[in-house]
């Protein structure tokens, strides 16, 4: 049968002006072929199934030659190509100097097959935009028969499904990719604290770490921590704050630089005339050390902050903290199904850009009323599905916060209660929630104090 988006019927319609194309990477692709010859055609006429997909007619024409000489087993390049023009074409414009235009034209040929996958999408495109015409023609002519209307709607939908691209990858392409990762090296980022990297394995770029944990318990102060090692190792890290502002944060990353501050004491800004002569002094050295920090307190949607890390392509995102990120759709729908589609929105960022993101979460208040106040992955707020998304999941616990007759106040526990390439358990880590810092242990932390009182 013939197909209803045939190529006569498509030109009955009243296109849209301008069309979909993209005449630069049809150029560039043309170009790499003529340089390459049959090893980049070899790579990309399964992308470009169809020498229509070109928009220009001289374009087609070569494709359509690429063809012929590639089916009979005669080498790509300029020379052949011109002459099997001559033979078969009557375009005269497609001269040797055209040809090599091309050739020269081309910014690099190891980009081939984005310029064909780029070129195939605009095709794609200029026949969705001339079945839309089609499909409001056929409406309008027929209005007696609507089971008719819609059997031809549906055959027109499904010829555009037939050549959308596949996502199907070949074994052999994985295997590729597989080695090319081997190559660059670990897929691992170290926190760089040694009791996370023990507990969760490092980061995983593609991958989501939750970090939980109930309010004055010391999360924040691990998320500067992390920030801190972070850009120590060179990574560029994306901060969403939306529990405070960008000048609070900064407040706790000055205390945690200079041990000599207080937050309590910055935080009220009491008597701060030696803490701001430091500040100034020290500006400079800061924001070279922190340049690679983008922080945002501005994002309230999760579009938002999909939209911010796709510009800018960090190697860590971190988000303090998720339970407060709206989603599109926030208007009466379930909070738990807002959470899922943060955390998948989250695991498919990750993928696309690898990168990794630590995902800071709220636990739930029933904690605080067990007997045992430790928490754990069916304490996280509003959503099992965190705890059934993310590879690492661990949680920040502070004794003192809980009962500070019993427990030490410079010691932190971090339990971690899901990892998929490290080891389950608590370790112990000294803590100053005044100097906004954590360290190995609780002697560590004992000494810093010790130093400054």
């Amino acid at each position: 049968m013939k197909p209803i988006t045939d190529d006569k019927q498509l030109k009955q319609t009243n296109s849209l002006e301008p069309m979909p194309k993209n005449e630069e990477a049809e150029i560039a692709l043309l170009g790499s072929i003529l340089l390459q010859g049959d090893e980049v055609f070899e790579k990309t006429k399964s992308v470009v199934k169809d020498h229509k997909a070109f928009y220009t007619s001289k374009h087609q024409e070569l494709w359509k030659s690429f063809n012929r000489l590639y089916k009979n087993n005669v080498p790509i390049d300029t020379v052949t190509v011109f002459g099997d023009i001559k033979d078969n074409v009557k375009d005269h414009t497609l001269t040797t100097y055209y040809l090599t235009g091309l050739a020269d034209g081309v910014p690099t040929t190891a980009n081939a097959e984005t310029y064909a996958k780029n070129i195939w999408y605009k095709y794609i495109q200029r026949k969705a935009v001339k079945s839309s015409q089609i499909l409001y023609n056929l409406t309008l002519q027929n209005t007696d028969d609507i089971v008719e209307i819609l059997h031809k709607h549906e055959k027109i939908i499904q010829e555009l499904k037939d050549i959308a691209p596949s996502k199907v990858v070949d074994t052999k392409d994985i295997l590729d990719n597989t080695v090319a990762a081997l190559k660059e090296g670990s897929n691992l980022i170290p926190f760089g604290i040694e009791q996370l990297d023990k507990a969760a394995g490092g980061m995983t770029r593609g991958e989501v770490t939750v970090v939980g944990g109930r309010p004055g318990h010391g999360k924040t102060t691990m998320i500067i921590n992390i920030v801190k090692r972070l850009l120590e190792q060179g990574k560029r890290v994306m901060l969403f704050n939306r529990e405070m502002t960008n000048v609070e944060m900064m407040k706790k990353i000055l205390v945690m630089e200079f041990q000599e501050f207080s937050y309590e004491k910055i935080r009220k800004a009491d008597n701060i005339d030696k803490e701001l002569a430091t500040i100034s002094l020290k500006k400079e050295d800061m924001g070279e050390k922190y340049k690679n920090l983008i922080m945002l307190d501005d994002c309230k949607t999760l579009a938002d902050a999909m939209k911010e890390i796709s510009k800018e392509k960090p190697d860590v995102v971190l988000d303090d903290y998720i339970q407060l990120i709206r989603t599109d759709n926030s208007s009466g729908k379930d909070r738990r199904f807002e959470i899922e589609d943060i955390m998948l929105d989250y695991k498919w960022i990750c993928k696309k850009i690898k990168c990794s993101a630590i995902l800071v979460s709220q636990l739930n208040r029933e904690i605080e009323r067990r007997m045992d106040p430790r928490p754990k992955l069916s304490d996280f707020a509003e959503s099992g599905v965190i705890e059934q998304t993310a590879e690492a999941a661990f949680f920040v616990y502070y004794p003192y916060a809980v009962d500070d007759r019993e427990n030490d106040r410079y010691e932190i526990e971090i339990i971690c209660q899901k990892a998929r390439y490290g080891q389950l358990g608590s370790y112990n880590m000294g803590f100053n929630g005044d100097k906004c810092s954590v360290y190995f242990d609780r002697t560590e932390a004992i000494r810093v104090m010790s130093q400054y009182k």
